[in-house]
């Protein structure tokens, strides 16, 4: 079970800091609306009802950076 397209767009914005009334205007698309596909996402499908929460759901996708000949790593 994994978010809609719509749900992980609002999700990825709100990890980033916008408000609903900013996520909104950039979608083209209601406040009400935003809210209530952010209150699907806290409380339905995946339950992440803190940021750390969603970081974690986006970040357990995420392929693990390579590391470089000199200790450090690449970035995406």
């Amino acid at each position: 079970m994994g978010l809609s397209p719509a749900e992980r767009d609002i999700a990825l914005l709100q990890l980033k800091g916008l408000r609903h009334k900013e996520i909104a205007e950039l979608r083209n698309t209601s406040e009400r609306t935003v809210r209530q596909q952010a209150l699907a996402i806290s409380t339905g499908k995946q339950a992440c009802q803190a940021r750390t929460d969603l970081a974690a759901f986006f970040l357990e996708d995420s392929p693990a950076p390579e590391r470089t000949s000199f200790g450090g790593y690449l970035s995406g």
